[in-house]
């Protein structure tokens, strides 16, 4: 039941992300305006009927990549053991951001094919001169529009290092650290985009400087509002524990409406964007370049005589990185050894929880190891032990609670902190007193325990 408990708060955590994911990308392969899947089409070569069947096929396959991935899960739920449910939870989430790039990529090589067999792309183009002074030098935000978040969320965190210990309870700290943390890079993200250099849409610089303080304006409120959701859910975490560090319901409910409003807010977004082109639509006069050869699969932009770090994307909103750059290469090896330390993380798991439990005397020390020592304990420093037969019911401040593994400091009723390390499973376990601490150990069976008690005793 545990384990089931464990995947249901994991499954509503990351369940948003498939429908997130669905919904972001395939409004970027039906953007109109500027083309599909990230190549460059006028208005009459998107009713070509090859276009469309393309557009159709693409449709199909994201619905069927989002009926498989959302059945995936359902399994895990009742997978017991949590090295093994937590390294399919990870391999799902990675799934989920990238496998939906695969029909958007395909879509794109096919629409490349056939601009090039219709003779649609362009060659040898006059360039168009726009005056973009004005236009270059409108900027929306200021870093002080995101100081009250800011010091709430630093001032959240700093209370929660006064009322929770990080020595003993150190998981609230970094949970809620972890939360106020965003709200600076909110506001970093947001005043680094607003000082971007702004692309033209029209001949007319009077269009390209109104356009640009509207988009700007709108990306603006979008940060903003990220910004004070981010705040007010870090500090609604203050109530989500008691003051042993237990969590209650409220920790789940308020990380599910934290995602539903995040998820908005992307849709709102997403909308305001498509509202502000469309009202621009007539005046966008300024032809867009045909580089469709810069953009490897519609998605990553490699332009090695682009200097920018960061342009917008070819269709949807947002920024994408230039990978030509060397900021873009840095970008990329981040990334790459992000994705890779997912399956270092899940060997590990592994290891953590089937490798067994030990308790050895050696040299008048009692040694717990498991996968290395994790307590020496000197016999002359044991105050007080005893052989119990009836495991007291524990909360985790922080370590590990498996199946089989039961490590680390633990809240015990009556009792407070204490330092745990055994095998949940097992029904025979010493307490003892060293070092002003609590113990609850076990070895690798009942066995093992009582002949390491007969040891210490």
């Amino acid at each position: 039941m545990e384990a089931l408990g464990t995947n249901l708060i994991l499954l509503v955590c990351m369940y948003p992300f498939i429908f997130i994911m669905f919904f972001l990308l395939k409004n970027d392969g039906m953007d109109k305006k500027k083309g599909r899947f990230g190549v460059i089409l006028n208005a009459e070569q998107q009713k070509v009927p090859e276009v469309e069947q393309i557009t159709k096929e693409y449709g199909k396959q994201m619905n069927k990549l989002l009926l498989v991935l959302a059945l995936i899960p359902l399994p895990i739920l009742f997978i017991p053991w949590f090295s093994v449910s937590i390294s399919l939870w990870m391999i799902w989430l990675l799934a989920t951001c990238f496998v939906f790039f695969i029909p958007y990529g395909i879509a794109n090589g096919k629409l490349k094919a056939l601009k090039l067999e219709k003779g649609w792309r362009q060659s040898g183009e006059i360039p168009v001169y726009v005056e973009m002074k004005e236009a270059g030098s409108v900027r929306r935000v200021k870093w002080f529009h995101f100081l009250p978040q800011t010091v709430i969320s630093i001032a959240v965190f700093v209370w929660t290092l006064v009322m929770y210990p990080q020595v003993q309870i150190p998981a609230i700290p970094i949970l809620i650290g972890s939360f106020a943390s965003v709200a600076p890079l909110f506001a970093a993200e947001a005043v680094w985009m607003d000082k971007q250099k702004n692309q033209p849409v029209s001949t007319d610089s009077d269009v390209n400087v109104n356009y640009a303080r509207a988009k700007k304006n709108l990306w603006k409120n979008f940060w903003m509002l990220c910004s004070w959701v981010n705040t007010v859910y870090t500090v609604s975490l203050l109530f989500t524990f008691d003051k042993d560090g237990r969590v209650n319901g409220g920790f789940g409910i308020g990380f599910v409406l934290y995602m539903l409003l995040t998820v908005v807010l992307c849709i709102w977004m997403l909308k305001k964007k498509a509202a502000l082109d469309t009202s621009y639509e007539a005046k966008m006069d300024l032809v867009q370049p045909d580089d469709d050869d810069n953009w490897m699969w519609g998605l990553i932009y490699n332009n090695p005589k682009d200097k920018h770090f960061m342009v917008e994307k070819r269709v949807g909103a947002g920024t994408t990185v230039n990978v030509a750059t060397v900021g873009g290469k840095a970008f990329v090896i981040f990334i790459g050894g992000s994705l890779l330390a997912v399956p270092l993380l899940c060997i590990y798991l592994f290891f953590l929880e089937f490798t067994p439990i030990h308790l050895t005397v050696e040299n008048n020390q009692l040694v717990a190891t498991q996968m290395r020592e994790e307590h020496v304990i000197s016999l002359l420093s044991i105050s007080e032990a005893e052989l119990i037969t009836e495991r007291p019911k524990m909360s985790r401040n922080h370590g590990t609670s498996a199946e089989k593994l039961l490590k680390g400091s633990f809240k015990v009723k009556d009792v407070g902190h204490c330092e745990v390390f055994l095998n949940p499973q097992n029904t025979v376990f010493i307490k003892l007193e060293a070092y002003g601490e609590t113990y609850y150990l076990g070895g690798y069976d009942d066995a093992e325990t009582r002949a390491v008690y007969e040891m210490i005793k």
